[in-house]
């Protein structure tokens, strides 16, 4: 689906860090998917887990339509990390494909987004033709099923979400999925093999049972 003229306007990507908790708690960070904000109903309420668990939370809010992986999500992020001497990085789905890239930490997964799943061989040919225009406006709407998202998630946080998807964003991660090394068997993922949002083959195919 083509999106309206305010989608195309091209946007400056920044990554945000909001802290909870007590400083004098042990520092965690955590990485937040594509879309989701700290004040979202269902984010807050993990943070406020974590914060009740003992935890001086780091939420980073990621961009959602950059086109340079490394200097948009990567660099900033373990420029912070560094400064920080954080010991365990949570993260969920687009977090989750940031945090392999961040370096030696102990890593918690929350359903990451290391693959995309195409449904035949046109959906894959599609996919392909997109990821080569040369843009970064929001072009595409994926168009989430609000089932497949859960319904934990407000209809008023769902209509304000991002306008969609660019063709650099896109293509931005397929080649980081690609590039993604070997798991390392001291991290922990957690996810649903119904997820119908990231692929959970992908999941599955790289962190071993």
């Amino acid at each position: 689906m083509l999106r309206s003229p305010q989608a195309l306007v091209r946007e400056t990507p920044r990554v945000r860090i909001t802290r909870r908790g007590r400083p004098d708690d042990e520092d965690l960070l955590v990485l937040l998917g594509w879309g989701n904000r700290p004040e979202h109903e269902h984010v807050a309420w993990l943070l406020t887990r974590l914060v009740d668990a003992g935890y001086h939370v780091h939420a980073v809010t990621l961009p959602t339509n950059g086109w340079n992986f490394e200097a948009q999500y990567c660099d900033p992020i373990a420029t912070y990390a560094r400064d920080h001497g954080f010991e365990v990085v949570l993260s969920h789905s687009t977090g989750g494909l940031v945090a392999e890239f961040l370096g030696d930490y102990r890593h918690v997964f929350l359903s990451p987004w290391w693959g995309i799943a195409t449904d035949g061989w046109l959906d894959r040919v599609v996919t392909d033709v997109f990821c080569r225009l040369p843009t970064a406006r929001r072009l595409y709407d994926p168009g989430f099923d609000p089932d497949a998202i859960g319904d934990l998630k407000s209809p008023a946080e769902a209509a304000a979400g991002p306008e969609g998807i660019s063709a650099a964003f896109l293509s931005m991660i397929r080649d980081a999925q690609a590039r993604l090394g070997t798991f390392d068997r001291d991290d922990v993922v957690f996810y649903t093999p119904e997820d119908r949002i990231v692929d959970p083959g992908s999941i599955e195919a790289r962190a071993p049972p």
